[in-house]
Protein backbone atom coordinates (compact mmCIF):
# COMPACT_ATOMS: atom_id res chain seq x y z
CA UNK A 1 0.00 0.00 0.00
CA UNK A 2 2.77 2.35 1.10
CA UNK A 3 4.77 1.67 -2.02
CA UNK A 4 2.16 2.19 -4.13
CA UNK A 5 1.26 5.30 -2.18
CA UNK A 6 5.12 6.49 -3.23
CA UNK A 7 4.45 5.88 -6.88
CA UNK A 8 1.84 7.89 -7.49
CA UNK A 9 3.36 10.77 -5.64
CA UNK A 10 6.09 10.06 -7.68
CA UNK A 11 4.03 10.55 -10.59
CA UNK A 12 2.88 14.31 -9.12
CA UNK A 13 6.81 15.34 -8.92
CA UNK A 14 7.40 19.02 -10.05
CA UNK A 15 9.90 18.47 -13.25
CA UNK A 16 13.48 19.38 -12.78
CA UNK A 17 14.73 23.16 -13.34
CA UNK A 18 16.84 22.60 -16.57
CA UNK A 19 20.01 25.25 -16.94
CA UNK A 20 22.35 25.37 -19.57
CA UNK A 21 25.84 26.75 -18.77
CA UNK A 22 28.08 27.77 -21.32
CA UNK A 23 31.82 28.45 -20.42
CA UNK A 24 34.02 30.36 -22.73
CA UNK A 25 36.73 29.57 -25.67
CA UNK A 26 37.00 31.95 -27.51
CA UNK A 27 36.03 32.81 -31.35
CA UNK A 28 36.78 28.96 -31.71
CA UNK A 29 35.29 27.91 -28.30
CA UNK A 30 31.90 29.73 -29.13
CA UNK A 31 31.90 27.96 -32.20
CA UNK A 32 32.25 24.71 -30.98
CA UNK A 33 28.82 25.72 -28.75
CA UNK A 34 26.83 26.76 -31.61
CA UNK A 35 27.23 23.69 -33.47
CA UNK A 36 27.08 21.52 -30.26
CA UNK A 37 23.86 23.18 -29.49
CA UNK A 38 22.65 22.42 -32.52
CA UNK A 39 22.98 18.19 -32.55
CA UNK A 40 21.56 18.33 -28.91
CA UNK A 41 18.64 20.16 -30.62
CA UNK A 42 18.58 17.71 -33.57
CA UNK A 43 19.19 14.13 -31.30
CA UNK A 44 17.29 14.56 -27.89
CA UNK A 45 13.90 14.98 -29.02
CA UNK A 46 13.29 17.12 -25.31
CA UNK A 47 16.42 18.55 -25.26
CA UNK A 48 15.05 22.05 -26.72
CA UNK A 49 18.11 24.75 -26.18
CA UNK A 50 15.62 27.60 -25.95
CA UNK A 51 13.49 25.73 -23.23
CA UNK A 52 15.83 25.65 -20.60
CA UNK A 53 14.85 27.41 -17.58
CA UNK A 54 18.02 28.96 -16.74
CA UNK A 55 21.14 30.02 -18.97
CA UNK A 56 24.47 30.97 -17.47
CA UNK A 57 27.20 32.64 -20.14
CA UNK A 58 30.45 33.15 -19.54
CA UNK A 59 32.98 34.61 -21.96
CA UNK A 60 32.33 33.58 -25.39
CA UNK A 61 29.68 31.50 -23.70
CA UNK A 62 27.76 34.53 -22.27
CA UNK A 63 27.43 35.56 -26.36
CA UNK A 64 25.94 32.37 -27.35
CA UNK A 65 23.63 32.06 -24.00
CA UNK A 66 22.51 35.57 -24.52
CA UNK A 67 20.96 34.77 -27.86
CA UNK A 68 19.54 31.18 -26.63
CA UNK A 69 18.18 33.17 -24.05
CA UNK A 70 16.34 35.34 -26.55
CA UNK A 71 15.08 32.66 -28.73
CA UNK A 72 17.42 32.26 -31.57
CA UNK A 73 16.83 28.71 -32.68
CA UNK A 74 20.52 27.08 -32.71
CA UNK A 75 20.16 25.97 -36.22
CA UNK A 76 19.30 29.12 -37.64
CA UNK A 77 22.37 30.83 -36.12
CA UNK A 78 24.42 27.88 -37.32
CA UNK A 79 22.97 28.80 -40.77
CA UNK A 80 23.85 32.49 -40.88
CA UNK A 81 27.50 31.76 -39.48
CA UNK A 82 28.05 28.67 -41.74
CA UNK A 83 26.41 30.25 -45.19
CA UNK A 84 28.19 33.33 -43.81
CA UNK A 85 24.93 35.44 -44.26
CA UNK A 86 24.39 39.04 -45.22
CA UNK A 87 22.33 39.12 -41.35
CA UNK A 88 23.19 41.04 -37.97
CA UNK A 89 24.64 37.98 -36.32
CA UNK A 90 26.84 36.71 -38.42
CA UNK A 91 30.13 37.08 -36.35
CA UNK A 92 32.69 38.22 -38.20
CA UNK A 93 36.17 39.95 -37.77
CA UNK A 94 34.73 42.99 -37.39
CA UNK A 95 32.48 41.98 -34.31
CA UNK A 96 36.08 41.67 -32.55
CA UNK A 97 38.40 43.33 -34.15
CA UNK A 98 37.48 47.20 -35.99
CA UNK A 99 39.14 48.72 -38.80
CA UNK A 100 41.52 50.08 -36.85
CA UNK A 101 42.18 47.32 -33.77
CA UNK A 102 45.98 46.44 -35.34
CA UNK A 103 47.22 49.79 -35.53
CA UNK A 104 45.97 50.27 -31.87
CA UNK A 105 47.62 46.42 -30.92
CA UNK A 106 50.94 47.60 -32.46
CA UNK A 107 51.22 50.95 -30.79
CA UNK A 108 50.35 49.25 -27.48
CA UNK A 109 53.65 46.68 -28.36
CA UNK A 110 55.36 49.73 -28.88
CA UNK A 111 54.67 51.19 -25.88
CA UNK A 112 55.15 47.54 -23.80
CA UNK A 113 58.73 47.44 -25.61
CA UNK A 114 59.26 51.27 -24.74
CA UNK A 115 58.31 50.83 -20.72
CA UNK A 116 60.72 47.90 -20.41
CA UNK A 117 63.38 49.71 -22.29
CA UNK A 118 62.87 53.06 -20.27
CA UNK A 119 63.78 51.27 -17.16
CA UNK A 120 66.02 48.60 -18.42
CA UNK A 121 68.53 52.05 -19.36
CA UNK A 122 67.89 53.55 -15.78
CA UNK A 123 68.01 50.20 -14.48
CA UNK A 124 70.85 47.60 -16.47
CA UNK A 125 71.43 45.90 -13.28
CA UNK A 126 68.08 44.69 -13.09
CA UNK A 127 66.93 41.39 -13.74
CA UNK A 128 64.20 40.52 -16.30
CA UNK A 129 61.49 39.92 -13.47
CA UNK A 130 62.54 43.44 -11.77
CA UNK A 131 62.62 45.60 -14.83
CA UNK A 132 58.76 44.15 -16.18
CA UNK A 133 57.13 44.57 -12.94
CA UNK A 134 59.34 48.17 -13.05
CA UNK A 135 57.48 49.17 -15.68
CA UNK A 136 54.20 48.17 -15.07
CA UNK A 137 52.83 51.61 -14.75
CA UNK A 138 53.81 52.60 -18.34
CA UNK A 139 52.34 49.55 -19.92
CA UNK A 140 49.10 49.82 -21.95
CA UNK A 141 46.49 47.46 -19.87
CA UNK A 142 45.59 45.21 -23.02
CA UNK A 143 46.56 45.21 -26.62
CA UNK A 144 43.12 45.08 -27.68
CA UNK A 145 39.72 46.74 -26.73
CA UNK A 146 36.42 44.41 -26.50
CA UNK A 147 34.42 47.78 -27.33
CA UNK A 148 33.60 46.33 -30.46
CA UNK A 149 32.32 43.05 -29.43
CA UNK A 150 30.12 45.64 -27.22
CA UNK A 151 28.72 47.37 -30.03
CA UNK A 152 28.14 44.43 -32.17
CA UNK A 153 26.05 42.56 -30.02
CA UNK A 154 24.08 45.42 -28.85
CA UNK A 155 23.58 46.84 -32.91
CA UNK A 156 22.94 42.78 -33.36
CA UNK A 157 20.03 42.94 -30.26
CA UNK A 158 18.58 46.20 -32.05
CA UNK A 159 18.42 44.91 -35.58
CA UNK A 160 16.92 41.17 -34.61
CA UNK A 161 14.45 43.21 -32.57
CA UNK A 162 15.56 41.36 -29.41
CA UNK A 163 15.97 42.85 -25.85
CA UNK A 164 19.32 44.37 -24.37
CA UNK A 165 18.15 43.99 -21.11
CA UNK A 166 17.94 41.31 -18.49
CA UNK A 167 14.25 41.94 -17.03
CA UNK A 168 12.97 41.94 -20.76
CA UNK A 169 15.12 38.47 -21.93
CA UNK A 170 13.03 35.52 -22.35
CA UNK A 171 14.19 33.04 -20.54
CA UNK A 172 16.85 33.89 -17.57
CA UNK A 173 19.98 34.52 -18.53
CA UNK A 174 22.96 35.51 -15.83
CA UNK A 175 26.36 36.10 -16.91
CA UNK A 176 29.40 36.44 -14.39
CA UNK A 177 32.79 38.21 -14.74
CA UNK A 178 35.24 39.30 -12.37
CA UNK A 179 35.70 42.36 -10.51
CA UNK A 180 39.67 42.91 -11.33
CA UNK A 181 40.20 45.37 -8.44
CA UNK A 182 38.58 43.28 -5.94
CA UNK A 183 39.58 40.11 -7.42
CA UNK A 184 35.81 38.99 -6.68
CA UNK A 185 33.39 37.12 -8.81
CA UNK A 186 29.66 39.10 -9.71
CA UNK A 187 26.98 38.27 -11.62
CA UNK A 188 24.98 40.28 -14.06
CA UNK A 189 21.67 39.14 -14.45
CA UNK A 190 21.30 39.42 -10.50
CA UNK A 191 21.15 42.61 -8.00
CA UNK A 192 22.36 45.23 -8.27
CA UNK A 193 23.58 44.54 -11.38
CA UNK A 194 20.55 42.94 -12.93
CA UNK A 195 20.16 46.75 -14.99
CA UNK A 196 23.39 46.79 -16.83
CA UNK A 197 22.66 45.79 -20.60
CA UNK A 198 23.77 41.72 -21.49
CA UNK A 199 26.12 43.56 -24.48
CA UNK A 200 28.17 45.40 -21.62
CA UNK A 201 27.69 42.26 -19.50
CA UNK A 202 28.62 40.00 -22.45
CA UNK A 203 32.10 42.69 -23.20
CA UNK A 204 33.07 42.55 -19.66
CA UNK A 205 32.94 38.89 -19.57
CA UNK A 206 34.90 38.66 -22.55
CA UNK A 207 37.59 40.86 -21.25
CA UNK A 208 40.44 38.27 -21.32
CA UNK A 209 43.38 39.88 -19.16
CA UNK A 210 46.44 40.92 -21.56
CA UNK A 211 44.71 40.11 -24.75
CA UNK A 212 41.85 43.17 -24.15
CA UNK A 213 41.72 45.56 -21.99
CA UNK A 214 39.89 45.78 -18.39
CA UNK A 215 36.16 46.69 -19.56
CA UNK A 216 34.77 49.60 -17.47
CA UNK A 217 30.84 49.29 -16.23
CA UNK A 218 29.59 51.62 -14.16
CA UNK A 219 33.53 53.06 -13.92
CA UNK A 220 34.60 49.33 -12.47
CA UNK A 221 36.97 47.42 -14.69
CA UNK A 222 36.07 44.05 -15.09
CA UNK A 223 37.54 41.13 -17.02
CA UNK A 224 36.83 37.27 -18.51
CA UNK A 225 34.35 35.68 -16.48
CA UNK A 226 36.22 32.12 -16.70
CA UNK A 227 39.29 33.87 -14.50
CA UNK A 228 39.68 31.68 -11.60
CA UNK A 229 35.94 29.88 -12.62
CA UNK A 230 35.43 27.70 -15.23
CA UNK A 231 31.62 27.35 -16.38
CA UNK A 232 29.76 28.73 -13.32
CA UNK A 233 27.55 25.42 -12.86
CA UNK A 234 27.43 26.37 -9.12
CA UNK A 235 25.52 29.68 -10.09
CA UNK A 236 22.76 27.33 -12.07
CA UNK A 237 22.72 25.60 -8.93
CA UNK A 238 22.27 28.54 -6.36
CA UNK A 239 19.14 29.78 -8.63
CA UNK A 240 17.59 26.59 -8.07
CA UNK A 241 18.58 24.17 -11.07
CA UNK A 242 18.22 20.41 -10.97
CA UNK A 243 19.22 19.54 -13.80
CA UNK A 244 22.27 21.22 -15.46
CA UNK A 245 24.22 20.50 -18.82
CA UNK A 246 27.39 22.28 -19.03
CA UNK A 247 29.08 22.81 -22.72
CA UNK A 248 32.66 23.58 -21.88
CA UNK A 249 34.67 23.81 -25.27
CA UNK A 250 38.45 24.50 -24.20
CA UNK A 251 40.23 21.32 -23.53
CA UNK A 252 44.00 20.69 -23.55
CA UNK A 253 45.43 18.62 -26.17
CA UNK A 254 46.14 14.84 -25.29
CA UNK A 255 49.27 14.28 -27.97
CA UNK A 256 48.29 10.42 -29.09
CA UNK A 257 51.22 9.39 -31.55
CA UNK A 258 55.04 10.21 -32.19
CA UNK A 259 53.63 11.12 -35.69
CA UNK A 260 51.80 14.00 -33.82
CA UNK A 261 54.03 17.62 -33.23
CA UNK A 262 54.14 17.84 -29.64
CA UNK A 263 52.94 21.60 -27.86
CA UNK A 264 56.22 22.86 -27.36
CA UNK A 265 57.36 22.68 -31.55
CA UNK A 266 53.86 24.54 -32.25
CA UNK A 267 55.85 27.53 -30.26
CA UNK A 268 55.07 30.69 -27.54
CA UNK A 269 50.83 31.05 -28.57
CA UNK A 270 50.52 27.18 -28.47
CA UNK A 271 51.84 26.50 -25.05
CA UNK A 272 50.15 29.49 -23.32
CA UNK A 273 46.62 27.78 -24.57
CA UNK A 274 47.73 24.09 -23.69
CA UNK A 275 48.38 25.45 -20.04
CA UNK A 276 45.84 27.74 -19.82
CA UNK A 277 43.24 25.03 -21.05
CA UNK A 278 45.08 22.32 -18.58
CA UNK A 279 43.75 24.93 -15.56
CA UNK A 280 40.52 25.26 -17.27
CA UNK A 281 39.54 21.90 -17.52
CA UNK A 282 41.39 21.36 -13.89
CA UNK A 283 39.31 24.03 -12.47
CA UNK A 284 36.17 22.97 -14.03
CA UNK A 285 36.54 19.31 -12.68
CA UNK A 286 37.10 19.99 -9.12
CA UNK A 287 34.24 22.82 -9.08
CA UNK A 288 31.75 19.88 -10.70
CA UNK A 289 33.24 17.24 -7.89
CA UNK A 290 32.47 19.85 -5.49
CA UNK A 291 29.00 20.30 -6.75
CA UNK A 292 28.73 16.74 -7.03
CA UNK A 293 29.29 15.58 -3.29
CA UNK A 294 27.40 19.07 -1.73
CA UNK A 295 24.24 18.13 -4.00
CA UNK A 296 23.58 15.39 -5.07
CA UNK A 297 19.81 16.05 -5.87
CA UNK A 298 21.72 17.76 -8.97
CA UNK A 299 22.07 15.78 -12.24
CA UNK A 300 25.30 17.37 -13.87
CA UNK A 301 26.01 17.02 -17.42
CA UNK A 302 29.22 18.11 -19.00
CA UNK A 303 29.73 17.88 -22.94
CA UNK A 304 33.28 19.09 -23.81
CA UNK A 305 35.48 17.82 -27.06
CA UNK A 306 38.18 15.02 -27.23
CA UNK A 307 41.64 16.41 -26.72
CA UNK A 308 42.78 15.22 -29.50
CA UNK A 309 43.83 17.25 -33.13
CA UNK A 310 40.93 19.22 -34.48
CA UNK A 311 40.20 23.13 -35.65
CA UNK A 312 39.85 23.85 -31.88
CA UNK A 313 43.37 23.45 -31.65
CA UNK A 314 44.02 26.87 -33.41
CA UNK A 315 44.41 30.56 -31.91
CA UNK A 316 40.70 30.25 -29.99
CA UNK A 317 40.72 34.23 -30.62
CA UNK A 318 41.36 33.47 -34.10
CA UNK A 319 38.87 33.64 -37.48
CA UNK A 320 40.39 31.26 -39.77
CA UNK A 321 38.74 28.49 -38.33
CA UNK A 322 36.11 29.81 -36.52
CA UNK A 323 33.21 28.06 -39.45
CA UNK A 324 35.48 24.62 -39.17
CA UNK A 325 35.17 24.50 -35.47
CA UNK A 326 31.53 25.19 -36.16
CA UNK A 327 31.03 22.38 -38.19
CA UNK A 328 33.22 20.32 -35.59
CA UNK A 329 31.33 21.28 -32.64
CA UNK A 330 27.81 19.82 -34.62
CA UNK A 331 29.52 16.45 -36.06
CA UNK A 332 31.33 15.36 -33.07
CA UNK A 333 28.85 15.82 -30.73
CA UNK A 334 25.82 14.46 -32.60
CA UNK A 335 28.26 11.32 -32.74
CA UNK A 336 29.04 11.23 -29.36
CA UNK A 337 25.55 11.41 -28.07
CA UNK A 338 24.45 7.91 -29.32
CA UNK A 339 27.51 6.47 -27.54
CA UNK A 340 28.12 4.96 -24.26
CA UNK A 341 29.70 8.17 -23.34
CA UNK A 342 26.81 10.45 -23.88
CA UNK A 343 23.94 7.48 -22.92
CA UNK A 344 23.38 9.25 -19.33
CA UNK A 345 23.07 12.79 -21.23
CA UNK A 346 20.98 10.91 -24.02
CA UNK A 347 18.34 8.91 -20.99
CA UNK A 348 18.11 12.35 -19.03
CA UNK A 349 16.19 13.60 -21.97
CA UNK A 350 14.16 11.20 -23.21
Amino acid sequence: MLSSLLRRLGQFRRPAKRALVLAGGGVIGGMYEVGALVALDEVLPRCRVNDFDLYVGSSSGSVVGSLMANGIRPRDLYDILDKETDDPLNFQRGAVYHRGAFSNAARNLAQFVWAVGKKAVSGFRLEWPDLLARSGADMPAGFFSVAPLERFMRDAFAAKGLPNSFRDCRRPLLIPAIHLDRGERVVFGLEPLQDVPISEAIAASSSIPGFFEPFKVGGRDYVDGDVGHTGHADLAVEQGATLVVVLNPAVPLRVGSPNEPDVRSRGLYAIMEQTGHITSVNILNLGLRELSLRRPDVEIHLVQPEGKVSPLRGPSMGFEASRAALRYGYTSVKEWLPGADGASLTAAFQ
